[in-house]
C-alpha cells in the first residue's frame, strides 16, 4: 500500500493557471478550496516540518532558498488540490476510509490532545482536534483509494507469465560510482568532470592491481545506496538500469570487473558478482510488483486527466507565514474582542435609553 500511496502523492496533476472567480485559493471540478481550508493546512505543514526537523529548519532552508516561504506556501497548494482530487475520486466511486488507519490515527489523535506538552504544541500552531479529525478521516480516505487501486492493478497470471517472457536471466553485480552530477542532478562543469573520470581510472588500476573491491567501494563510492555495503547493488534484471550499465554488466563473466563505464549519473567500475537463471517461481512476487505498480500509475494519470482543477497563487500572497500567521491570527482575535465591547456598551446605551 505504501507504495501506491507514493505513486498517488507524486502524481503531476495538471492545474490550470486560470484565476479563480472567488477568493477561493484553488478549485477541484468546480468546488473551491477555500482560504481557511489551505492557512490550516498550511500551518500543519509548518508544524510538521519542525516537528520532524527541529524549530531551527527555517533558517537552514533559507539558507538554500531565500524565498522558501513562497515556495512552501505553493508546495502546500499544490498538495492540497492532489489531496481535493483523490478525495473527489473517491467520494464518486463510494470509496470509504480504511476502518483500519482511521483508528490508528484517531488513537493517535487522542494521545497527542491528552498529553500536555504536545496539546500545547498543536494549539501554538493553530491546529485544534476538529482539524486533526478531518485529516484523520481524509489520510484513511486515501488509504482506501490506495487499496482500491491496488486490488483494480492487481496483474494476471497471464500478464505475470508474458512480463516474465520479457525479463529473462539476471546479474547480480557491485558497482563503484563516481559522480558526473550535483545533487540535482545537473552536469557538473568539464574541469569537474575531467576530475572524477581521472579518479575512475585510478580506482581501475588499483581493482587490476588486486585491491579489495569491496573496500574501495566503501570509501570512495559517490551512490548512497550501495557504498555502504560495498558496492552491492543485489540482482537486477533487463531494463531495470540504465542502458549503458547494464550492457557493461550482463556482458561480464562472473568475477569480472569491468572497465570505466559512462552513464548520465558518472562513471562506474562493475563487477558481476554472479548471473542468476531465470525462475518463474521466485521472480512472481516481483513481477506482480512491478505489474501492479505499472498498472496504478496508468489509473492515476486517468483520475488527474479526468479532473478540472484550477489554482490562484495571487491569492497566497495575502495570506502570512508563522509568526506572522500568529499575528494576524492575535490582531483578528483582538479585533473581534473590540468589535464585541463595542456591541455591548452599543447595547447598554440602548439599555440606558
Amino acid at each position: 500500500m505504501k507504495k501506491v500511496l507514493a505513486i498517488l502523492l507524486a502524481a503531476v496533476v495538471g492545474i490550470s493557471t486560470v484565476a479563480c472567480s472567488s477568493d477561493d485559493v484553488g478549485s477541484v471540478d468546480g468546488k473551491g478550496i477555500s482560504k481557511k481550508e489551505y492557512t490550516d493546512q498550511l500551518k500543519f505543514t509548518k508544524l510538521m516540518y519542525e516537528m520532524q526537523y527541529g524549530e531551527k529548519i527555517w533558517d537552514q532552508m533559507k539558507l538554500k532558498d531565500k524565498n522558501y516561504q513562497e515556495t512552501v506556501k505553493k508546495n502546500v497548494l499544490d498538495s492540497l488540490i492532489k489531496t481535493n482530487v483523490y478525495l473527489n475520486y473517491a467520494k464518486k466511486n463510494d470509496i470509504k476510509p480504511d476502518k483500519k488507519v482511521l483508528s490508528q490515527y484517531k488513537e493517535q489523535n487522542k494521545k497527542i490532545f491528552e498529553n500536555a506538552k504536545s496539546k500545547e504544541s498543536f494549539k501554538k500552531a493553530g491546529i485544534d482536534q476538529d482539524f486533526m479529525e478531518k485529516y484523520s478521516e481524509q489520510a484513511a480516505t486515501m488509504a482506501g483509494l490506495s487499496n482500491y487501486l491496488q486490488k483494480k492493478a492487481t496483474p494476471s497470471e497471464e500478464e505475470m507469465k508474458a512480463k516474465f517472457k520479457t525479463m529473462g536471466d539476471k546479474v547480480d553485480a557491485s558497482h563503484i560510482l563516481i559522480k558526473t552530477v550535483d545533487d540535482s542532478n545537473k552536469p557538473l562543469p568539464e574541469a569537474k568532470k575531467a576530475e572524477a573520470k581521472k579518479k575512475a581510472e585510478d580506482l581501475y588500476k588499483q581493482l587490476k592491481a588486486g585491491a579489495d573491491f569491496a573496500e574501495l567501494a566503501k570509501k570512495n563510492s559517490q551512490d548512497p545506496g550501495s557504498a555502504a555495503n560495498g558496492g552491492a547493488l543485489g540482482e537486477f534484471g533487463k531494463g531495470q538500469m540504465v542502458p549503458e550499465f547494464e550492457k557493461a554488466a550482463f556482458a561480464l563473466k562472473e568475477g569480472e570487473i569491468s572497465q570505466v563505464v559512462e552513464s548520465q549519473f558518472g562513471y562506474h567500475i562493475i563487477k558481476l558478482n554472479k548471473k542468476v537463471k531465470a525462475d518463474y517461481a521466485k521472480s512472481k512476487a516481483e513481477i506482480k510488483s512491478t505489474l501492479t505498480n505499472e498498472k496504478v500509475k496508468k489509473l492515476v494519470e486517468e483520475i488527474v486527466k479526468g479532473t478540472k482543477t484550477e489554482k490562484n497563487e495571487d491569492k497566497l500572497k495575502d495570506i502570512a507565514f508563522g509568526d506572522e500567521a500568529k499575528a494576524d491570527d492575535k490582531k483578528s482575535d483582538e479585533k473581534k474582542s473590540d468589535d464585541k465591547k463595542a456591541a455591548e456598551k452599543s447595547d447598554d446605551k440602548k439599555a440606558d435609553k
